[in-house]
């Protein structure tokens, strides 16, 4: 029941971000568009922003989840795919939620997808390995950012001219030797 609930007022959320900036909306507003009680609310969320992490989470972070009998290609197209079905949604709460406040959340859901595929079981090069999974979160915000996200196609030529750049003439991936950093994610 506690999931159904909480679906309700997201959906109320996202209801009111079509018709309404998010600095506008209340919790009145969310709540009288699903004719529920205010305390509902509460019950469940902290205030909006947790409802905003709410949907972050089931929407996005479950379904791009690190799947190993994935590609990298296919998880790449299914972030930009769930992105361009709720595009309304993501946009407007980038609009209003700093990119780095964003970008904080991505990272680890991002790391995870680079490190599991690229570098497993490898020490690699920590400024580099930063480098690319922070490139990977500015280009899934980015196509939040765009009036029409990427086709796949480009998506997909985006994905192999990052792995041109990674391929050493062999074939394998580049793994740079391990460096000692004092910089954190």
């Amino acid at each position: 029941m506690g999931n159904n609930t909480k679906r309700k007022i997201a959906d109320g959320l996202q209801e009111m971000l079509r018709v309404k900036p998010l600095r506008k909306i209340t919790v009145q507003d969310i709540m009288d568009c699903k004719n529920m009680k205010r305390q509902s609310f509460y019950y469940h969320f902290q205030d909006i922003y947790g409802v905003i992490e709410w949907v972050y989470d089931e929407d996005f972070v479950k379904q791009v989840a690190y799947d190993e009998s994935e590609e990298f290609d296919t998880w790449i197209c299914k972030v930009v795919k769930i992105i361009k079905e709720n595009h309304a949604f993501y946009r407007k709460v980038l609009e209003h939620i700093s990119r780095e406040r964003v970008i904080k959340e991505l990272y680890p859901v991002v790391d995870e997808q680079i490190r599991n595929r690229f570098w497993l079981g490898q020490n690699g090069n920590y400024l580099v390995e930063s480098f690319i999974i922070k490139s990977v979160c500015h280009f899934i915000l980015d196509c939040v950012a765009m009036k029409k996200g990427p086709e796949e196609d480009e998506v997909l030529a985006a994905v192999e001219n990052i792995r041109a750049m990674l391929k050493l003439p062999s074939g394998n991936i580049l793994v740079l030797p391990s460096t000692q950093s004092t910089m954190t994610a």
